[in-house]
């Protein structure tokens, strides 16, 4: 590739994210290049030429739409499958109904309907392969002895419908509440086979899943200054490691769909291997986090899911950052659901609020 390729790629994606944005806020249906070119910055030569024609480019807008709903969907996949399918459609709706996604799941719906009135153009096949992509992930969740069966077939069929009637219903009336209750109603048709799950331990200071720890601090510093701490690669890994740790941060891509991997270690090198507290290795605790939802000044939603051979710590916690501007600065409150049972509640919530400490500190400094 030449520099003038480089440069020309570059410039593309750039453009794409610019005309994404624009579209989660204006939809397909009406879009003319020369108000899209004019909206973010370009003209329509310049589209023309870096995309080839306006249906290239709503090719590579759905495209682009479709890496955030598979994005969503392969953290998901990565949550270990004995959680079953009612626990898999339940960290599916819980995406679906944050309304931080209301755009995109919008540009989704406006993509599924006009995929259906058939025939060649930049629609097609848009809505088979979200069925395809959404059917795969449940397969996974399912028994092996059941996933390859008519019935097996039917029950995860039975269930995209659910969450996509669900969806739409969401979308048109946005009554949370009342579809949330009406999913939930469906996921426990799906119970009995989750149940025959190993259980989980319990006991010795351990507590099941689906528990929600919280932490909360006054920074003195405003909401747009949090938000972007949250958003840094470098003030993240000064500030996200609680007392007695360090972090590093592997992979990084600060978008909605994106995430990041954080190598977090201990510092204590006096503790006995065999004792050690990490997750994944005796030392360390590695996690994989994917930005959910991001609202500038106001909330970032991760789901992240640890590495680690123990069941105890298996699973996707979905980790919500609430900034609320005060006369002191921001409140910052960060909820954790459904953690992992290994995790202690009381170390977690200490280790939260060290993190807010550290975060507070950071931007105190700095200004």
């Amino acid at each position: 590739m030449t520099p003038s390729d480089r440069a020309d790629s570059a410039r593309k994606q750039q453009l794409l994210e610019l005309a994404y944005a624009h579209v989660l806020d204006h939809g397909l249906a009406d879009m003319s290049l020369r108000p899209l070119a004019e909206a973010i910055g370009s003209s329509p030569r310049v589209l023309l030429f870096l995309f080839g024609s306006k249906d290239a480019l709503v090719q590579a807008l759905l495209a682009r739409a479709r890496q955030d709903e598979t994005g969503m969907l392969e953290a998901v996949h990565r949550a270990r499958p004995e959680h079953g399918l009612a626990r898999t459609g339940e960290l599916v709706w819980s995406w679906l109904a944050d309304p931080g996604h209301r755009k995109v799941l919008t540009l989704w719906v406006e993509g599924y309907s006009r995929s259906l009135s058939g025939g060649a153009g930049p629609w097609e096949g848009f809505a088979e392969r979200t069925i395809a992509d959404w059917l795969e992930v449940f397969a996974s969740a399912q028994p092996p002895a059941r996933r390859d069966t008519p019935e097996g077939l039917a029950e995860r069929t039975l269930l995209l419908s659910v969450l996509r009637g669900a969806l739409l219903d969401l979308l048109a009336s946005r009554d949370e509440q009342r579809t949330t209750a009406a999913v939930t109603a469906h996921l426990r048709t799906l119970e009995a086979p989750a149940a025959e799950a190993p259980a989980e331990r319990v006991g010795s200071g351990k507590r099941s899943a689906g528990r929600t720890d919280r932490a909360a601090r006054t920074v003195a510093a405003p909401p747009a200054d949090v938000y972007a701490a949250l958003l840094d690669r470098a003030s993240l890994e000064a500030w996200l490691p609680p007392d007695g740790m360090s972090g590093r941060i592997e992979r990084w891509d600060p978008r909605p769909g994106g995430g990041f991997r954080m190598v977090l270690t201990y510092l204590d090198t006096s503790l006995d291997p065999a004792e050690g507290p990490g997750k994944t290795s005796d030392a360390t605790d590695v996690v994989d986090v994917r930005f959910t939802g991001l609202v500038p000044s106001e909330r970032v939603v991760q789901q992240a899911v640890f590495e680690s051979d123990d069941p105890s710590y298996a699973g996707t916690m979905t980790m919500t950052w609430h900034l609320t501007a005060t006369d002191g600065g921001t409140e910052v409150t960060v909820t954790a659901t459904d953690v992992p049972p290994g995790i202690d509640q009381a170390d977690h919530e200490a280790g939260m609020a060290s993190s807010l400490a550290h975060l507070a500190s950071h931007l105190e400094t700095a200004r």
